[in-house]
């Protein structure tokens, strides 16, 4: 294998390390309730949509679809909100990355177990993310962070994106 090669596939492995980060970084944000924070892993033209597939009906549902600048608003008035007490601790596992140029898809499994305030812990929600990530200034960002749920019935529904 040449230089070029070795260099080419060294610079591949970083990018995906890079995205892996994001989708990491994104769940700590979560679980740390820094809206703030996970906004910033969007791009400026990001959208965070949540789908689920409704048996009844045979067709996806789009539970929530936002831009960036409906989520800054929308997540402005969350402390507004009657909120769940219960934490919420996000498990990941990136399954792919491919690249498109400046631009990569990731697939990853997540499950939220959610723990009352009693200390009673279950798991709140399971599903895929499919994102669409985009690499803005040096920087990997959510084009599209797309959760995709296999849960349909929630014990206490959310405000804040899943």
């Amino acid at each position: 294998m040449n230089t070029k090669d070795q260099d080419g596939q060294l610079a591949i492995l970083l990018d995906k390390e890079a995205v892996r980060d994001v989708i990491f970084t994104t769940a700590r944000l979560l679980d740390e309730d820094d809206m703030a924070g996970w906004l910033n892993q969007l791009s400026d033209d990001g959208v965070y949509e949540v789908t689920a597939f409704g048996p009844e009906i045979k067709s996806d549902m789009v539970w929530w679809r936002s831009n960036r600048v409906e989520l800054v608003k929308i997540l402005s008035e969350v402390e507004g909100h009657i909120r769940d007490a219960g934490i919420r601790r996000h498990l990941v596992t990136p399954i792919s990355i491919t690249f498109h140029g400046w631009r990569a898809d990731a697939l990853s499994h997540f499950s939220i177990i959610r723990t009352t305030p009693d200390g009673d812990s279950g798991v709140y929600a399971a599903g895929r993310y499919e994102d669409k990530l985009i690499n803005e200034d040096g920087k990997w960002k959510y084009a599209l962070h797309k959760a995709v749920l296999d849960t349909r019935m929630f014990e206490m529904f959310t405000h804040v994106p899943l």
